[in-house]
């Protein structure tokens, strides 16, 4: 194991703990049961949290005729699994801010992943799949250049400034570089916090889902998310797909384009960083 990767591995048990209402809407996701209205009253003795996740939910991205004013309010109006998906931001923002004076932005980092889940969330709709958690996977699927740049932040700027010039994919080079990459690091913490599995084989594999060792709808729906928001043709994206996986998801390709949120749709979708 390289010394960096063991100094990564090493610090997550050292990063600040997730709020406990964060923690606890990670575990709902296993609880069919589920208490919306419990949790939804547990959220609201986090006055922090509770007042970004009205931020958002108040933003011109939901649209809403009227202010929502508390968290149960937000609940009715925009559904138990939407305001989850916010508790979750607002919470993976408090441990991972946006800074200042890095190669690595995490503001444009945080507006990226909020516009790959938006198209994944679109996409998910399209194909008749679980759109919240196709809004969760896309949201965190790169969470690992968080790490990377939280615990080893020289070393991952020098990646980030090498990599422009080697025609080489990111994970590829950090490979070469530092004998592992952020999809490894990032499914790691996902673990760790104990999201569902679904999202962590996201995390470790949607770069690479002709890799799958069966097929993974999750896995695909994330892939053609980040295709469309970093500019690929839909045979590029077909292409990555596979043959394969392209044959399992059943879809009418030529109906995705109307699928996909428009441009002003995704700079919305890019604003909720900023009042997270």
């Amino acid at each position: 194991m390289s010394d960096a990767r063991q100094e990564i591995l090493s610090r997550l048990h050292q990063l600040p703990t997730l709020p406990v209402v964060v923690q606890e809407v990670i575990a709902s996701f296993q609880d069919a049961g589920l208490d919306t209205a419990s949790l939804a009253y547990k959220i609201t003795q986090d006055q922090g949290l509770s007042a970004k996740v009205l931020r958002v939910a108040n933003s011109s991205f939901y649209g809403l005729s009227r202010k929502v004013s508390s968290i149960q309010e937000a609940v009715v109006v925009l559904g138990f699994d939407t305001v989850r998906s916010l508790v979750l931001s607002a919470g993976m923002m408090k441990v991972f801010p946006i800074a200042s004076g890095s190669l690595f932005d995490r503001q444009a980092y945080w507006q990226h992943s909020f516009r790959i889940a938006t198209i994944a969330k679109a996409l998910a709709k399209h194909f008749q799949q679980g759109q919240q958690l196709a809004f969760t996977s896309g949201l965190f699927c790169e969470v690992g250049q968080l790490l990377l740049d939280l615990c080893i932040p020289q070393q991952f700027s020098a990646v980030l400034q090498r990599h422009a010039d080697s025609g080489l994919s990111l994970l590829e080079f950090e490979r070469a570089e530092l004998g592992f990459d952020h999809a490894e690091i990032g499914a790691e913490l996902i673990r760790l916090w104990n999201f569902p599995q679904e999202i962590e084989q996201v995390v470790r594999g949607w770069q690479q889902p002709e890799q799958s060792p069966t097929f993974n709808s999750l896995i695909c729906l994330v892939y053609m998310a980040a295709s469309v928001e970093n500019g690929a043709s839909l045979e590029d994206m077909k292409s990555g797909l596979g043959e394969t996986a392209c044959s399992q998801m059943a879809a009418k390709w030529e109906l995705l384009a109307a699928a996909i949120p428009s441009a002003g749709q995704l700079e919305q979708a890019a604003s909720l960083a900023l009042h997270n």
